[in-house]
């Protein structure tokens, strides 16, 4: 193929310990082995990875706090209009560093395709992207990891509501093409954006198949260990399932002494239940809290060595939790705590691992039973469906990518061609025929 340069905003990259930066990495990892050459502009510290392609831009509001008029304002901006929102002033340094390399990119490989890449969250990528575009005059790609909606509380002051409502419109519009990372997600912007629905795709989030997961030797013999790691926020409570654990012991159903429940990561003071239960639940035996960040490398191992896998998701309709796609490859039984009808509920029943999905809605005793039969799956080690592989497989889905991007350019070529001046000479002559044809009537 000819030369093509994908720059590709991630303000999360490995080697930093944020799941925000793992799609971005496997897209970059395998567009490269496809021919493209990457050049990934992040505000994490990727100066230690030592990929000559990965360029950190230090992030001004995290660099230079309380420093200058410029940090005040994005401060003001982020309390008034964008709550929490990170990168805005690093788009533009993160937009100027790009821009450069672009210039030289082309200067050396004339006639060079250039295709921008932003991974949303934080929306710095975004209007980094959308900036350089329209500098450049070249196609650029929204990956939206998350709805950008739902990144505004749903009581959320107006004035937020509406900007976060307007830099949608913008970016879906502005952008060659849309990236959704579930088929429910996809669904709702095609409901919001209908006369985009051209350039809407979806790719869904997945796994690297030369990272091997799978399971590992169990970590006792005398319980079982179910395991949940990762962050508990912003809904992501772990309290329905706690609280159906503490009832099934109290009434005989569950063995306190055979089970033991580890949550791993940092967690809000809403994602579990009061201090009572959980000094109570810990006095028994069967609850094991590490409410601090761990390195992946160890989180993985204990997700590995545990006999059932625990996914919390009650909070969104749309989202799959990254997660899955390791609990799926380690092949033990999963309990999930999601929404009806949700999407990851639709990937585990047709993941091929045994599972039950407790669903936020349920009452009490209806969760009480779920969790009680999901105790009777059995145990044993199992392998992902074909569906799983392929559908997930980062190989695939950077092929996917692919296809997406060069259709952006022969999309472009051919209005190009369609609208490219006809030379005059040639144009005289096509006159001159229809004119000798037409006095013949």
């Amino acid at each position: 193929m000819s030369k093509h340069l994908a720059v590709i905003f991630a303000y999360h990259y490995p080697p930093e310990n944020a799941i925000g930066g793992a799609r971005p990495s496997r897209f970059a990892k395998y567009l490269s082995q496809m021919g493209y050459d990457c050049r990934v502009f992040t505000a994490a510290g990727a100066e230690s990875s030592g990929d000559t392609n990965i360029f950190r831009i230090p992030d001004p509001f995290t660099a230079d706090r309380r420093r200058g008029p410029g940090w005040q304002a994005e401060r003001a901006i982020r309390k008034l209009f964008l709550p929490g929102e990170m990168g805005i002033r690093w788009s533009a340094c993160a937009c100027a560093a790009a821009r450069l390399k672009i210039r030289a990119y082309r200067r050396a490989n004339p006639g060079s395709r250039v295709t921008i890449f932003a991974t949303f969250p934080p929306l710095g990528t975004l209007l980094a992207s959308w900036r350089l575009g329209r500098m450049e005059g070249v196609p650029w790609i929204a990956d939206f990891r998350d709805p950008l909606i739902e990144k505004c509380a749903p009581h959320g002051a107006w004035r937020q509501r509406r900007a976060y409502q307007a830099i949608e419109r913008a970016m879906v519009r502005g952008a060659g093409a849309v990236i959704a990372n579930t088929d429910a997600a996809k669904t709702m912007l095609l409901e919001k954006f209908p006369e985009a629905s051209g350039k809407i795709r979806v790719i869904w989030n997945g796994f690297d198949s030369e990272d091997r997961v799978g399971p590992l030797p169990r970590a006792s013999a005398d319980f079982r260990v179910m395991s949940h790691t990762g962050e508990l926020y912003a809904g992501r409570t772990a309290a329905p399932v706690l609280e159906s654990f503490a009832r099934l012991i109290s009434a005989g159903r569950l063995p306190a002494a055979g089970v033991r429940v580890r949550l791993i990561g940092d967690a809000e003071e809403n994602s579990l239940p009061n201090q009572t239960f959980l000094d109570r639940a810990r006095a028994e035996g069967w609850l094991e809290l590490v409410t601090h960040r761990i390195p992946r490398n160890e989180a993985l191992r204990i997700a590995q060595s545990s006999d059932y896998l625990l996914l919390l998701q009650p909070q969104s309709t749309t989202q799959v939790p990254g997660k899955l796609f390791e609990y799926v490859r380690i092949g033990r039984p999963i309990l999930a705590l999601v929404r009806r009808d949700s999407p990851s509920e639709r990937v585990l029943a047709r993941a091929g691992v045994p599972y039950r999905c407790v669903y936020a809605d349920e009452s009490p005793a209806a969760v009480d039973d779920a969790v009680a039969d999901f105790f009777r799956l059995p145990t044993a080690d199992v392998q992902p469906s074909a569906w799983f592989e392929e559908t997930f497989n980062a190989q695939c889905q950077a092929r996917e990518l692919d296809a997406v991007m060069q259709s952006l350019h022969n999309e472009a070529e051919r209005a190009a061609d369609c609208l490219a001046p006809v030379p005059l000479r040639e144009n005289l002559a096509q006159t001159h025929k229809s004119w000798k044809a037409a006095s013949r009537y």
